[in-house]
């Protein structure tokens, strides 16, 4: 059961997903026809490297510095890019949600993204807010805790670069061997890893591909605007956006940066 990038020119299909209810006209993410990242008139195709030809989900013909030189060297950047997409949108998710349910009433100790590691290395204990069993007592020390991390981290990424896999069981499939990863693709594995069989759409898994990669970028820029953010105000996204929803004029960047007490601190860095 392989599933990988496939394209098509314009198909529309019946089912899960965007358009009228299965996968939209896909000529205007791939192909000579797909969107570019500056409007007509302003960017044509002449202008786009040959190596970007409208085969990758995502490609907007943006490369001004040069870096991608060929295919191969594209297909490199493009595994790079969507497997750190992917981190991050799991990242974003995990600075924002403990945040959020601390501030309505969880008991989540260090529950800032930015303070969890602060919280472990002073030797307490994180409460995870595990819904819907209530809060669970975590009493593992920071080194065990990265430890796990980077052996369970570690495993996933040489079963995914090795194209191989653990047997195991999942919702939808069921129990399965290890040979079932066999001849896989490494990025869009499909498999057990879909379960809800969302992908058996050739057409519907390629406009799926451009909502994951658009959704990972934003989620990139998300991540380092969370650490700007947290080195500027000190508080976490959470904290940050319910500020500006409750006074979008009175709390924003302008008045965060133009703050006396900010003003203040920048003038005595000056001298």
């Amino acid at each position: 059961m392989k599933r990988g990038a496939k394209t098509s020119s314009g198909k529309t299909t019946r089912g899960w997903g965007g358009g009228a209810g299965g996968a939209g006209d896909l000529s205007k993410w791939y192909g000579a026809t797909r969107k570019l990242y500056l409007p007509g008139g302003l960017l044509t195709l002449d202008d786009v490297p040959s190596y970007l030809n409208g085969s990758l989900a995502g490609d907007y013909g943006y490369d001004p510095l040069g870096l991608g030189q060929d295919q191969d060297q594209v297909a490199k950047y493009r595994e790079y890019e969507l497997i750190h997409a992917r981190w991050a949108m799991l990242g974003a998710a995990g600075a924002i949600i403990p945040e959020g349910l601390a501030a309505n009433g969880a008991d989540i100790k260090g529950a800032t993204w930015f303070e969890t590691g602060k919280v472990l290395l002073e030797g307490d204990s994180l409460n995870y807010f595990a819904v819907p069993w209530g809060v669970v007592d975590n009493k593992l020390p920071l080194v065990v805790v990265l430890g796990l991390q980077v052996a369970l981290m570690g495993a996933a990424e040489k079963f995914r670069s090795d194209l191989t896999g653990p047997p195991g069981y999942s919702p939808g499939t069921g129990k399965f061997d290890s040979d079932v990863f066999n001849g896989l693709d490494n990025l869009s594995p499909g498999g057990p890893f879909d379960p809800l069989g969302l992908a058996d759409d050739p057409d519907l898994l390629a406009e799926l591909q451009v909502k994951e990669i658009k959704n990972g970028r934003l989620a990139m820029v998300s991540m380092l605007g969370f650490a700007i953010q947290g080195a500027v105000t000190g508080e976490g996204p959470y904290a940050n956006w319910s500020k500006h929803i409750a006074d979008p004029f009175g709390y924003n960047l302008l008045t965060v940066l133009g703050a006396e007490e900010r003003v203040a601190v920048d003038n005595a860095v000056s001298f």
